[in-house]
């Protein structure tokens, strides 16, 4: 697939990252709502749809309108091709690959970033994904394993298998999220292959977008932290006027998880989103606790609720 053709299907060069725990199907939808191109699901195990894992299905789980693409990870190509079996991927335009995790866990099972350590299983799995589907293929993956630098290897690698894009976090999976990401290697991978590529790591403003385009001549950005409570970000970076009503964007987030999930567990998950959504506001921290304490959608929404108008008092 060319550049032109990832341009044909998306609306914009901007991508709201994976985040596990965080990037679910509402906040995708407001993500959306201000002007993000291409939404990614949650990472997805695929050996756990293969296994009809009924956690891994609903992650998969998709409202918002527009280009979406499906995140899987795992380290066995069979378990790729048994999971692109399942009906669950008809709303998605593209698979996206994760060979960039560096959580112990997942690297721990030869898994996410420990796959660029192991370039021929990776050049396996993606190889096994193309042969599987008719869908786009894009593989997402970091500056190397460990301390390493491998990033525009392992590009040209994922190229030569029939990756249709790459994005590429300039940290290596030792550094996790600590210090800046290193832009220079996404412009060393720009120049090394000839399919787009997105960048990602440390941005989270307009002057971010600018910044990293002008230094490295990527194809497109892909926002993940700087996007966590602010999905007006995208408004941001593209420079358009918004406004943002937070606990409209709240009860919205609430009515999308409510549709698919069970209450208890839809307040659970909302409660990491509301820390996210009320942060930098005066008095937040002392309010999280009492909004720990909430039990019902109702229930939380009236305690934020309570605070925001406690807030705009004062």
């Amino acid at each position: 697939m060319t550049e032109k053709g990832i341009a044909k299907i998306l609306p914009n060069d901007m991508v709201l990252s994976p985040l596990a725990g965080y990037t679910d199907a509402g906040f995708r939808t407001l993500a959306k709502d201000f002007g993000c191109g291409l939404t990614v699901t949650e990472m997805v195990s695929a050996k756990g749809l293969a296994m009809n894992n009924h956690v891994s299905r609903d992650l998969l789980y998709a409202a918002e309108k527009g280009v979406v693409a499906a995140q899987l990870f795992g380290g066995e190509p069979d378990a790729f091709v048994a999971a692109l079996e399942k009906k669950c991927f008809d709303r998605f335009e593209i698979i996206d690959i994760n060979m960039g995790c560096p959580q112990k866990k997942i690297v721990g099972n030869g898994e996410g970033c420990a796959l660029m350590a192991d370039v021929k299983r990776a050049e396996k799995i993606i190889l096994a994904v193309k042969k599987s589907t008719d869908k786009l293929v894009t593989v997402k993956f970091r500056k190397g394993f460990g301390n390493e630098n491998t990033a525009v290897e392992f590009a040209k690698m994922c190229e030569g298998a029939g990756a249709d894009a790459i994005t590429v976090h300039g940290r290596t999976s030792n550094e996790m999220f600590s210090g800046r990401a290193d832009w220079s290697v996404i412009k060393d991978v720009v120049s090394a292959v000839k399919i787009p590529v997105f960048a990602n790591g440390d941005i989270a403003s307009r002057e971010d977008y600018l910044n990293v385009k002008e230094m490295t001549g990527c194809f497109g950005v892909s926002v993940g932290r700087g996007a966590m409570g602010k999905p007006y970000v995208f408004a941001e970076i593209s420079g358009n006027d918004f406004s943002f009503d937070l606990m409209s964007a709240i009860k919205k987030h609430f009515e999308i998880l409510l549709s698919f999930m069970p209450e208890r567990l839809c307040v659970n998950e909302m409660k990491k989103h509301i820390c996210c959504y009320l942060k930098g506001i005066k008095g937040s921290r002392k309010a999280m606790p009492l909004l720990q304490s909430a039990r019902t959608a109702e229930e939380t929404l009236r305690l934020v609720d309570e605070f925001l108008s406690f807030d705009a008092s004062c």
